[in-house]
């Protein structure tokens, strides 16, 4: 289907394509794949005679008679009769109306309703005074005799979701004028052996029918066949990756010397949990083994993915090979380079940090940049600078990917460039369940660590008044225990009545908690600044740190026992859960408490859900139930496609069906060569577009 604005339609123009767009629909194929988000069943019509006062009703018959009335200085009334043979019922519409307007606003409807048309007509039903009225949400007019069906009436009905400026009704139309080009022009994509096996609908068929179906089940059926094939081109994809990064043994080999993974293994003071042992083991074997590693490591907030990761690092170190840390944000990249330094103190290895303001706090970018070139950085942390092409390693063999949701499938292709082959390990602490995390990472093998390092106390989770909140604050720190506080802005904005980040720590700093010293941490302040002020919480020179979303992850503070969460309905449970995971890190009950407005229902079940569980694990789960899969992965920066008629959710048989066929499709014809398979090749050009590696299959 020809890329083309949908601008150009008949009916669009510039003003609805802009709004269209804040829709995610801006070419032709994306309308035709803008699917409903429900059905109205407007198949048959209700008996005047049988109306209902208060129900949502459907009518149909012959206009008897219409006429416009003033209802008010500035409120009109368009009132029809309709006649359906059993009974007389009158469509009321009603419009704003000023003496000034020098237009009919019931011009339309006065030419739709003439005496002796048929119109169906849908609204409440109110019934008094002897009269039934229909208070007229849509309407159309039809002909009993036609052929043509109507597109809004006598029929199951699509609902789509909407912007502001785009109705129902238009919108159903423009797209009922279009469906027989869009079902022509649309790309199959299912082999024809497969849609026998799994009992699918043709795709084009599927088009038409998702839109506009015979029937409920109908459009269950294409919604299948269309998820079916989003999900084959997603495990074709993936698989194609995996085959490319596999098929060719790495120029580097490791052996475990123990030069450095003793000494640090002995240093660390605690021993690793039988979790991170057998994560540990894995990664190793992939990385003496003769093909490239890509792995996922996925782990709770706490877990104890870091210092997996660094004993990978140091296996590359051992053997005079340099590493690679990517990480979101500058913060974390510090944090990490700093947790760093202090866990290698004393052994023979070599750190540098690279972030878009700062190379490792010590050095000019341009002497660590020549550090990294020369091979003398063993071990290199950093955000996305690293990607930059003035960042050149002498033999970088590892790539290590922290918080992998927040990087793009092509981000982490940027890096992995820089090596010939490199073993890629990517950590997430996001945890989702398995078979979900074999379908978003296919081209990975999966590990997790899925317990908690021993003496660990599980956090408390409150949902406290501000008062009580702050009292436990003041009684932790009298403790010698330190708190903070998060806010979702840095700044006030006028347009959302939220306490913002910079406003309360003056204020809270001269009034509730001025005899503690208060520090104010945001992602606006500069490296420096952010980086100063760390060290001063780190040193407990700050008893309460108030703070942005930036401390979301890496932040690691022992002897913090307290978060206060501000306007915590306004954070999804994933972040709610990263942020808790910032306390609890030491041998001390700590306590997290939200402050929430709990006027919604998404509110509350958000707070119940923090309330009743800290396993990261099921509050991802229930994350990606509430707000879908798309808002909870940041799926267009994920570099995975945006599913328009799958459920990751919902469809998990489905995805193992589509992933099992394309394991047999690739393993018989892994180029796609086969005449057979062309229009799943077609399918995977069109819908990555060269993204994954994928631009020449085969």
């Amino acid at each position: 289907m020809p890329e083309q604005s949908v601008q150009y339609l008949k009916g669009v123009g510039p003003r609805r394509a802009e709004m269209f767009s804040k829709m995610g629909v801006n070419t032709l194929r994306d309308l035709a794949s803008f699917f409903p988000r429900g059905y109205e069943d407007r198949r048959s019509c209700g008996k005047i005679i049988t109306l209902q006062n208060s129900e949502k009703a459907i009518i149909c018959g012959k206009v008897e008679v219409s006429e416009a009335l003033k209802a008010g200085p500035s409120l009109s009334i368009f009132k029809a009769a309709i006649n359906d043979g059993t009974g007389i019922a009158y469509a009321l519409f009603f419009r704003k109306s000023s003496r000034y307007q020098k237009h009919d606003a019931f011009a339309g409807l006065k030419k739709d309703f003439e005496k002796g048309k048929y119109i169906f007509v849908s609204g409440a039903a109110e019934i008094g005074h002897g009269q039934k009225q229909i208070r007229a949400e849509e309407y159309e007019p039809y002909d009993p005799g036609a052929m043509k069906k109507p597109v809004h009436f006598n029929r199951v009905v699509p609902v789509y979701p909407l912007t502001e400026g785009i109705s129902q009704k238009w919108l159903r139309g423009l797209i009922s004028s279009n469906i027989e080009k869009f079902v022509s022009e649309w790309q199959e994509s299912i082999p024809e052996t497969i849609l026998n096996r799994e009992k699918l609908l043709r795709e084009k068929n599927a088009l038409a029918q998702i839109h506009f179906p015979d029937s409920p089940e109908s459009a269950e059926l294409a919604r299948k066949t269309l998820a079916f094939s989003e999900f084959l081109l997603m495990e074709t994809a993936l698989h194609l990756v995996r085959q490319k990064t596999r098929r060719e043994n790495k120029a580097v080999s490791y052996e475990i010397k123990k030069t450095l993974l003793t000494p640090f293994k002995e240093k660390l003071g605690f021993e690793f949990t039988s979790a991170q042992k057998k994560v540990i083991n894995e990664i190793f074997s992939d990385m003496r083994g003769g093909l490239p590693m890509n792995r996922l490591l996925m782990g709770d907030v706490g877990s104890g993915k870091t210092v997996v990761a660094l004993s990978a690092m140091l296996l590359a170190a051992e053997n005079g090979l340099q590493s690679a840390l990517l990480a979101p944000t500058e913060i974390l990249a510090e944090q990490h380079f700093m947790k760093f330094e202090k866990l290698l103190k004393g052994l023979d290895v070599r750190l540098a940090l690279v972030t878009g303001k700062l190379s490792s706090g010590r050095k000019t970018k341009k002497e660590t940049h020549e550090l990294i070139s020369a091979g003398r950085a063993d071990i290199v942390i950093g955000t996305h600078a690293l990607l930059e092409k003035s960042v050149q390693f002498k033999k970088l063999s590892l790539v290590v990917v922290d918080e992998q949701h927040r990087f793009g499938v092509m981000q982490r292709a940027g890096l992995t460039q820089k090596a010939e082959k490199p073993d890629v390990l990517v950590m997430t602490a996001t945890p989702i369940p398995r078979s979900l995390a074999l379908t978003l990472y296919g081209d990975l093998d999966v590990s997790t660590i899925d317990s908690l390092p021993p003496g660990r106390i599980p956090v408390s989770t409150l949902h406290l008044s501000r008062d009580k909140a702050y009292s436990l604050i003041k009684q932790e720190v009298r403790n010698g225990r330190q708190a903070y506080i998060v806010y979702p802005l840095v700044e006030e904005s006028d347009k959302i009545e939220l306490k913002a980040a910079v406003k309360e720590a003056n204020e809270l700093s001269s009034s509730e908690f001025k005899n503690y010293r208060v520090g104010l941490l945001h992602g606006q302040m500069s490296s420096a600044e952010k980086e100063k002020v760390m060290s001063l919480f780190c040193d407990r020179k700050i008893d309460i740190l108030i703070s942005t979303t930036v401390i979301e992850v890496g932040i690691d503070v022992a002897n913090a026992t307290v978060m206060v969460i501000e306007h915590a309905e306004r954070f999804g449970l994933a972040t709610l859960h990263q942020l808790r995971g910032r306390i609890g890190r030491g041998r001390e009950k700590s306590y997290c408490v939200l402050l929430a407005n709990l006027k919604t229902e998404q509110a509350r079940k958000r707070i119940e859900i923090m309330l009743s569980t800290n396993d990261g694990f099921k509050v991802a789960q229930e994350d990606l139930r509430l707000r879908g899969p798309g808002e909870f992965f940041g799926t267009v920066q994920h570099g995975l496609p945006l599913f328009k008629a799958g459920d990751i959710i919902r469809d998990t048989a489905l995805i193992e069906s589509a992933r099992r066929h394309a394991r047999e499709i690739l393993h018989n014809d892994s180029g796609l060569a086969l005449p057979e398979n062309s229009m799943l090749k077609k399918g995977l050009e069109l819908a990555y577009k060269g993204r994954m590696s994928l631009s020449k299959i085969g």
